[in-house]
């Protein structure tokens, strides 16, 4: 079992092992798969199977790789196991695979400790395999493994102290080496083959390291180290310089004896490959002899004869001449900058072995004057320098700084900058113990202040840009070296202290001084153990004095920069040095200044810091208390004023430490000197002189006023003494050029400084007559020559008289008692200074006297005598004037730049719009009233208007006016800001103008006024808010400004007063109308989030609001700014729907279309518009009041529309029109139809209301105005209707439009009828609208019971009525309106009341149970009242049409006796003019006709027998619609005929015909006159009847009656039927009155004027004369027919009704 185990683990491995071969993945990731599959216990399984596939013959060369670079991966945690199987491979006396040596050669490589142990026995087996023959690949091999372990060897001794085991002996781990390196030397170097030679040079190297360990081998491996040079040639040159640096460090580290000569050869092969760095070849071939210095021809010689090759022949150029100069050992290449870091850390390594043999070669090399050579050795010892090494690396550096100083005198730039490249990374390296570092520092400083050309060349400009160009670049390099000193590096300190404060003094070292006294405090710091150093004397150098230290350090720490953080801090490392008393008080006072500027308050202004420093300065000298010392300063201070430029400020703070130095001294004589000294012997020319006089005199009156003033004094006074006239012309001269001017503008100047510096206690005093009168006299006297005075243009000195008058008010302010100073100057100085003001040109800004001025006047104007309200606004209007006019900024700067010696015009424009908010906040604080921005803004306000830049600036003065306010004064609690809603309303446009600037400006004010009014109350919340909204008011995105300007106006809503609201809205309402769209838009968000938030506490002001919006309605015209509007009416009513409503309901008609948007934006919301047409319902069914009587004076009454309830309806439309949702409606539904509905019957025939006044003078004449009310409430009840449904019927039911017969006073009742059933179809009508509606049917109004009967004519057809509610209310009122005075409501009742029977005919006790008579009773009752409307001429129509309805539904008993006179009077209609009366009258004709029961039979068969003709002519009736009733009457009638066969005939006859065949009327009366014959179509048909004469002269007479009729077919008819009768008829028959009147007919009928009449009364005229001679004819021939019975026909034979032969004379007669 254990052995099929062992073999199923080997076969798992085996396999693992082969996937992982065969997948040639990365290495590191195949071990990684090996190690996770085999698992920890079968890695040396695994292994040994790596190796034996490695060894394979089959294997292929990748897979061998593969194999090897597995077992080097798994040889990181399994070494011995690897290195066992390895070594197994090599024991054996047969030669291994080359790929056992590669992977032993690649584990030296990487694991070079670990191959320690087992090194000797490596090489134990190299040894006997090196005594077989073998293959030149073996040989290669062998050497690879060689030159690893000899490797490992050498990083083994380098880093042994790492490893876990014990140094081993060099003679141990070395002496293995010697027979491998004997073998190679004696046999495998001389090979011819290449790859073995190189292979064995490879070799050789790392032997060598080993070697030269052994103290027996070391002058023989030293000794073949040319040769080995030489040999190496073969190789790649990088390798070599790698193998050569590592040779020299073992070498370095054994110190080895290097003979000279091998010395010279190494350095050749070194420098040979550096030294053409940057240089061309040209250039070597020009330096021969150069190059021959490192070139050895015997050397050369020698290596050619142990290399067994040739010696070349006499004329064969050497290899060194191939090119055209020697060659060197690789010629002449390009090599990287790695190479030669190579090389030359190769050379230092030799340089730590032969120190002197060094030194003497880079002093031999240094003095060759070859520019190129001296910059290439440099650079290269740079890098032998700047190697970070061992204690044994510093031994290199002294041999290498004693040769380098050799070329110091050097003065090409490329030199001094290699040089000072040297000195910098020699200062910059760890250890310069033992250097010549000062030497090395003293040639930095001169190199800095050495000009790059000689004194005494002339050069062009070009050349000396360039030499400028070049010495700046050298100063820059010199700067570096001293930015990289190491002052922490060994024997720094003790070089350069303190000999390197010599260059903190001298001028030309300025610019060092930056890393000068980091590198000075960093060393003081160092040696600060060696107590106090005497300053001003030390072994070789001239130190600076404590006085002169202190100057310098104290004018340079003035400017807060890193120089001057560093200068302060030098001086605070040398206190101990400077004085014994201030050490102490430095001690501390330093450290705080220092924290205070560089750590605390980074943005403290370089005033406020040099005040710091003066107050060190002087509490320094109060604390030293040594007058001999302080005017030793003050000489110093002196002496070095040349040290510093001009106009620099270390220069003007040198002047206020010279006058804080007098101020301290106590010598007053010496004080005196001085100022004398410098007052009497200033070029007053020069600005820095000027600036010197100042400064020196004024920080001097600190402490000696009175001497300063006295000075002072004395000097201006001497300027004016009397002068000879000799001297006028210089005096002239003077002026002219100037110098007089600059000297009083000097003296004004210093007064002003004197007096802000002076003690407070002592100004009072002497403030007007000692300084500001003095500063006017100087003024007046610049102002003349020569005694004359003349205008002053001169610009210095009126800056020098405002700037000297802002000194003083400044000085006098400064004081504790101010306000109660009367300053007399005042009026004087104001009148001078506005005058300035108003010589300024508007177009340009050139100068600074405006804002001087300005600033002036501001200090002026807070002290007493305080300005009138008067003069305050004149002030300002001339400031204002003088800016605001001004061009915009970016024209300014253009001006600016066409003019010379022109200021920064930014600046000036900055500093003008901040004196003028210095003024206003003056001013404000003098006199702290609302008055005052209500002037400022009344001044201000024409300027928003004029121009941007002015309406900036506008904008910008009110932001500075309302931050002095709001600074400045409080408003009480619970009171507002008088002018808060107005002011909001003024500025918050502008928060989205066109300009950034603009909107910023607008939006601080905002905020300055939300401060003011809040008193203290705004909320971190609300503060952060409108900062944010502020600063997004910079976006250029309209959407964006928009939301952060609404953002505003909602903080500020929190805080906005309703009181003011009227003040508010009519101010930003002028915006919206006059604004451009950006400030119009933001004015309506404004005004809409006010009203939003604040809308509920503007009760009282609410009617006066309104009509400030209805004001503006018809004015502004853009859409979107009257949306603004609207909406704003709409948030008001959401507070005060009552008042809105009221407001909106008092506009006038007809509505205009401001008022119709106002309704329909109260539609828009859903919440009010419920609440609004509940109102508007109520207002349209108010009671009506008694109608008012007509203004006119003639018969015809017009009537008039109420005014109130038609503004409703009006307004109903316009709500229901915009309503988004159709809930309001479903709940109001109701009450808007009765109120809509009882609106259009009170308006039915109204006009539109009268108005009086305005109105009436455009109508002139015109005493109604236009329009028609009733069609206004129609659209609004369509429009109700419309928004409940979609049904397309309420429109139009076929032809009929039933909104025009509702508003028609003529159809009213028929459109009411009409909507009505299309409501009850969509079921919209309910319980509570036909409650509402019943009441009217007994109003006094006839219009609404017209409209209320006709309602509820169709709403008897509801099903439900019945259920709902009985009908004993509606039945006996119905029956009232049958008797109404109005036709139309007596027909909407005899209408109704047919419906009601129509309704339940056989449901008696549900229509009638609840009424006092039984249901046969009320049917009577309706039946008669349906009779007497018979009698109505209006009704007539209507009671025919409903009789024809109701009969069918009625029993006889129903009807009783009333049928006689409904069928009589019914008779009397069928021959009516009306057509609708003659079709209506046919068609109850016919109903009576069916519905006659036997009991009236007789009756109804005498009345058809009478209306016979009348049934028979009218089927030609003129109206088709009246022609088809009457044929269908007939028919009915026709079984009222006495022969019942002809009755059968032509009821069968019907039935086969249908009616559709229009001569049915002769047909008929065929049938009935003739005896026997029928004619249909020209045929006879014999029928044996009896004769009837009678009867046919009746009908006849009855026919000739229609000859008469006004209708063409009707006269036609009756002629044709004529025709027929006479055709039955002997001419006997007639009688001869009656033949007459027919021919006279006839002959009449002739000359008619329609063509067919005429035609057929002819053809009957001759049928009459012709019947005339054929009577004669068949009276003699009658015998003879009456004798042959068999021809008579046989009883009974007529033709029957549906036979083929009468169905073809039916077809017949039709056509």
């Amino acid at each position: 079992m254990d052995q099929l185990l062992d073999l199923k683990i080997r076969r798992d491995v085996y396999n693992s092992i082969s996937l992982r071969l065969e997948c040639l993945q990365n290495a590191n990731h195949a071990a990684d798969s090996i190690l996770k599959t085999v698992g920890e216990l079968n890695v040396k399984l695994a292994i040994g199977m790596l190796a034996e596939e490695m060894l394979k013959e089959q294997a292929t060369e990748r897979v061998r790789g593969q194999a090897s670079a597995i077992l080097l991966v798994l040889a990181n945690k399994h070494f011995n196991d690897v290195m066992y199987e390895l070594q197994k491979s090599v024991r054996t006396v047969v030669l291994p695979h080359k790929m056992v040596f590669r992977t032993l050669g690649d584990l030296a490589s990487r694991y070079a400790l670990k191959c320690i142990p087992f090194l000797s026995l490596t090489f134990v087996y190299i040894r006997l395999m090196l005594k077989l023959t073998m293959i030149n690949q073996m040989k290669e091999e062998i050497c690879y493994v060689m030159e690893h372990f000899s490797m490992a060897i050498n990083y083994y001794y380098k880093n042994w102290k790492v490893c876990s085991f014990p140094r081993e002996a060099e003679s141990q781990l070395c002496g293995p080496v010697i027979p491998l390196y004997r073998h190679l030397v004696r046999d495998w170097l001389n090979e011819e083959e290449p790859k073995i030679k190189e292979a064995s040079m490879k070799a050789l190297w790392p032997m060598f390291g080993v070697l030269v360990r052994r103290r027996e081998q070391q002058d023989e491996v030293i000794k073949n180290v040319p040769h080995l040079l030489v040999e190496s040639k073969i190789l790649d040159s990088f390798l070599v310089a790698k193998r050569l640096s590592l040779f020299l460090d073992v070498c370095e580290e054994c110190k080895p004896s290097i003979p000279k000569k091998i010395f010279q050869e190494i350095c050749d092969y070194v420098f040979q490959q550096v030294l053409p760095l940057s240089t061309s070849m040209q250039h070597l071939k020009k330096c021969q002899k150069i190059v021959e210095r490192f070139t050895h021809q015997n050397k050369k010689a020698e290596r050619q004869k142990s290399a067994g090759q040739r010696k070349p022949q006499e004329g064969e150029p050497t290899p060194w001449e191939k090119g055209g100069v020697c060659q060197p050992w690789y010629g002449y290449q390009e090599i990287s900058w790695e190479h030669r870091d190579t090389l030359m850390d190769a050379f230092g390594h030799l340089v730590s072995c032969c120190p002197a043999d060094a030194l003497e070669f880079l002093q031999a090399q240094m003095k060759n004057d070859a520019e190129y050579m001296r910059v290439g050795i440099l650079k290269h010892l740079k890098t032998i320098i700047s190697s970070e090494g061992s204690c044994e690396t510093k031994n290199r550096k002294r041999p290498i700084v004693e040769a380098v100083k050799c070329v110091l005198d050097d003065q090409r730039d490329t030199v001094r900058k290699a040089i000072l490249g040297f000195i910098k990374e020699l200062l910059r390296s760890p250890s310069v113990e033992g250097c010549a570092v000062w030497d090395m520092v003293v040639y930095v400083f001169e190199q800095f202040t050495l000009p790059a050309s000689q004194a005494g060349k002339e050069s062009s400009p070009t050349q000396k840009e360039q030499e400028k160009e070049k010495e700046e670049a050298i100063q820059q390099i010199c700067i570096e070296v001293l930015e990289h000193l190491n002052t922490s590096a060994e024997g720094m300190s003790k070089a350069l202290w303190p000999k390197l404060l010599y260059f903190v003094v001298p001028a030309p070292y300025t610019p060092t001084l930056t890393p000068l006294c980091r590198c000075l405090r960093e060393l003081a710091l160092i040696r600060q153990d060696e107590g106090a150093l005497f300053l001003g004397s030390c072994k070789g150098v001239r130190l600076p004095s404590a006085q002169g230290l202190v100057a310098r350090l104290l004018v340079l720490a003035s400017k807060p920069n890193p120089r001057g953080n560093w200068a302060l801090q030098l001086l605070h490392a040398v206190r101990g040095s400077i004085h014994a008393a201030v050490k102490i008080l430095w001690g501390k006072q330093i450290p705080f200044l220092w924290e205070s500027l560089f750590r605390g308050n980074p943005e403290t202004s370089n005033q406020e810091w040099e005040q710091k420093l003066l107050q060190f300065l002087r509490r320094s000298l109060e604390t030293i208390d040594d007058s001999s010392w302080t005017k030793n300063l003050s000489q110093e201070l002196e002496n070095q004023m040349a040290s510093y430029s001009d106009q620099s400020a270390e220069k003007s703070f040198l002047y206020k430490s010279l006058g804080t130095s007098l101020t301290s001294c106590e010598d007053l004589t010496f004080v005196q000197s001085r100022m004398q000294h410098f007052v009497e012997n200033t070029n007053y020319m020069d600005a820095s002189e000027r600036e010197k006089v100042i400064q020196i005199l004024s920080f001097s009156a600190m402490g000696h006023l009175d001497l300063t003033l006295a000075t002072l004094q004395e000097f201006g006074g001497g300027i004016h003494m009397k002068i000879k006239m000799s001297d006028i012309i210089n005096r002239y001269k003077d002026y002219s050029q100037g110098r007089r001017g600059h000297t009083h503008q000097t003296l004004m100047l210093t007064y002003g400084q004197v007096a802000l510096h002076a003690p407070k206690e002592l100004l009072f005093s002497r403030v007007e007559t000692d300084i500001m009168k003095r500063v006017l006299f100087h003024y007046r006297r610049s102002c003349q020559v020569l005694g004359v005075s003349i205008a002053n243009k001169d610009l210095n000195l009126k800056l020098a008289l405002i700037q000297s008058t802002t000194d003083v008010c400044r000085a006098i302010h400064g004081t504790r008692n101010c306000q109660d100073f009367l300053f007399t100057c005042k009026k004087e100085l104001l009148s001078i200074l506005l005058e300035f003001i108003r010589e300024e040109p508007l177009d340009t800004l050139a100068t600074p006297i405006r804002s001087k001025a300005i600033t002036a006047i501001a200090f002026l104007s807070k002290l007493k005598p305080y300005l009138t309200m008067e003069e305050i606004r004149d002030l300002l209007d001339q400031c204002i004037k003088s800016l605001f006019p001004l061009p915009p900024l970016e024209q300014l700067k253009q001006n600016g730049e066409k003019e010379p010696n022109s200021l920064n015009v930014e600046s000036l424009y900055v500093c003008s719009m901040d004196a003028l908010g210095q003024l206003t906040r003056s001013i404000i604080e003098v006199h702290p009233t609302t008055e005052l921005i209500d002037e400022l803004f009344q001044l201000t306000d024409p300027w928003f208007t004029e121009t941007e830049c002015s309406r900036e600036r506008a904008l910008q003065a009110s932001f500075q006016a309302l931050t002095a306010f709001q600074e400045n004064v409080c408003i009480p609690v619970g009171e507002s800001y008088p002018q808060f809603g107005s002011l909001v309303a003024f500025l918050a446009p502008y928060t989205c103008d066109d300009s950034t600037r603009c909107r910023l400006w607008a939006a601080q004010c905002i905020i300055c006024l939300m401060h003011v009014q809040a008193q203290s109350r705004v909320s971190a919340w609300e503060e952060e808010e409108m900062l944010s909204a502020c600063k997004d008011l910079q976006e250029e995105v309209p959407r964006d400004l928009f939301r952060a300007s609404s953002r505003m106006a909602k903080v500020v809503s929190a805080y906005f007063p309703a009181e003011q609201a009227l003040d508010f809205i009519e101010a930003i309402l002028e915006d919206l109308v006059s604004g451009n769209e950006m400030c119009a838009i933001a004015a309506g968000r404004w005004l809409l989030i006010l009203l939003q938030d604040c809308g509920a506490a503007m009760k009282a002001q609410i009617p006066k609001i309104l009509d400030i919006f209805y004001s503006h309605l018809p004015i502004i015209k853009q859409d979107d700014l009257r949306q603004v509007l609207v909406d704003a009416v709409c948030i008001v009513a959401h507070y005060h729907l009552d008042d809105v409503f009221s407001s909106l309901l008092c506009r006038r008609l007809p509505m205009d279309s401001e008022t119709g948007e106002l309704w329909r934006s109260l539609g828009r919301e859903p919440s009010l518009a419920s609440l609004v047409l509940h109102k508007l319902a109520a207002t349209v069914r108010q009671p009506s009041a008694p109608e008012p009587a007509s203004p006119s004076d003639s018969e015809e009454t017009v009537e008039f529309a109420e005014e109130e309830p038609l503004k409703a309806t009006c307004a109903i439309y316009e709500v229901i029109s915009v309503l988004p949702y159709e809930d309001v409606v479903q709940e109001l539904y109701p009450e808007l139809f009765c109120a809509l509905l009882q609106q259009v019957s009170k308006t039915l025939g109204q006009k539109m209301p009268f108005y009086e006044g305005r109105r009436r003078l455009f109508l002139r004449d015109h005493r109604v105005s236009e329009g028609n009310p009733c069609r206004l409430s129609v659209a609004s009840l369509k429009t109700l209707l419309f928004k409940i449904t979609c049904d397309p019927s309420l429109a139009e039911i076929g032809e009929v439009n039933i909104w025009a017969l509702l508003r028609d006073p003529s159809a009213h009742q028929e459109g009411v009828c009409l909507l009505t059933n299309r409501l009850l179809q969509s079921n919209l009508l309910n319980h509570r609208i036909i409650q509402e509606v019943l009441p009217w049917m007994k109003s006094s109004s006839e219009k609404l019971r017209l409209t209320a009967t006709a309602f509820y004519t169709e709403v008897i057809w509801d099903p439900t009525l019945g259920e709902r509610e009985p009908l004993k209310t509606i039945l006996p009122i119905l029956i009232e309106r049958a008797g109404d005075q109005h036709p139309g409501t007596r027909q909407m009742a005899v209408r109704g009341l047919g419906n009601i029977i129509l309704v339940a005919p056989d449901k008696p006790h549900r229509c009638f149970s609840c009424v006092s008579l039984q249901g046969k009773e009320q049917k009577k009752t309706i039946v008669a009242v349906l009779q007497g409307a018979l009698y109505d001429a209006k009704v007539v129509l209507e009671s025919l049409k409903v009789l024809a309805l109701v009969l069918p539904h009625l029993k006889s008993r129903d009807v009783g006796f009333l049928f006689k006179d409904i069928s009589m009077k019914t008779i009397t209609y069928l021959d009516d003019d009306n057509a609708d009366l003659r079709n209506a009258a046919l068609h109850l004709f016919g109903i009576l006709a069916a519905w006659t029961k036997f009991r009236y039979r007789s009756f109804f068969a005498e009345q058809v027998r009478k209306s016979l003709v009348l049934l028979l002519i009218h089927q030609q009736d003129p109206s088709p619609r009246v022609a088809e009733t009457c044929r269908v009457a007939f028919l009915q009638s026709v079984r009222f005929l006495s022969k019942r066969k002809l009755r059968i005939h032509i009821e069968e006859l019907h039935r086969t015909t249908n009616l559709n065949f229009p001569n049915l009327h002769v047909h008929v009366y065929r049938l009935l006159v003739c005896r026997g014959v029928v004619i249909l179509n020209s045929r006879l048909v014999s029928i044996q009847v009896n004769t009837n004469p009678e009867i046919r002269d009746e009908l006849l007479k009855k026919t000739v009656e229609y000859y008469q009729s006004p209708w063409e077919e009707i006269r036609r008819a009756a002629v044709e039927l004529s025709g027929v009768i006479l055709e039955s008829m002997q001419v006997t028959d007639l009688q001869e009155p009656s033949h007459q009147h027919l021919l006279t007919s006839l002959e009449m009928l002739q000359d008619d004027p329609s063509p067919g009449v005429q035609q057929a009364a002819a053809d009957v005229a001759a049928s009459v004369f012709k019947k005339q001679g054929a009577e004669m004819l068949r009276r003699s021939e009658a015998t003879p027919n009456e004798s042959n019975p068999a021809e008579k026909p046989a009883p009974n034979s007529d033709p029957k009704p549906g036979t083929t032969q009468e169905v073809a004379a039916a077809q017949d007669l039709h056509e």
